[in-house]
């Protein structure tokens, strides 16, 4: 009777140290803000910022034609002024005319934000189309 109540008491402190350590080691999923360009307009785009506030959160390189790139990002909380797409054109003109309204204070958790390149000119100025998710 001693055995029985010995073996199950070491059973039930084994479970439960085991479940304490796997609840720290093993981590919680997380639902990473991502931003996705792409381009098909034929030629190779510059380099584009994303930026919220007064914070670059994101620069997809410079893409070759038919690539897409993925950013994933830990999610954080928008500030006032939404998202603003960025880049330089081959003359060294900042072109920073898209925005992204976001309401201020909204998490990016389980966001997206695509952006397709569909044209870039002789002089480095690029059609941007965005959507988010």
């Amino acid at each position: 009777m001693k055995k029985n109540i010995l073996i199950s008491s070491i059973t039930l402190a084994t479970i439960i140290v085991l479940a304490f350590v796997l609840r720290f080691a093993v981590s919680t999923p997380q639902e990473d803000f991502i931003i996705t360009g792409e381009n098909y307009s034929g030629n190779t785009s510059s380099a584009i910022t994303i930026s919220n506030g007064d914070k670059v959160i994101a620069t997809i390189p410079a893409l070759k034609n038919e690539t897409v790139k993925e950013i994933k990002i830990e999610p954080f909380d928008v500030e006032s002024g939404g998202f603003v797409i960025s880049y330089v054109d081959k003359s060294g003109k900042k072109h920073d005319d898209i925005r992204i309204d976001a309401e201020q204070g909204t998490s990016t958790m389980n966001s997206q934000i695509y952006l397709t390149i569909n044209e870039v000119k002789d002089d480095g100025t690029m059609s941007i189309d965005y959507r988010t998710k």
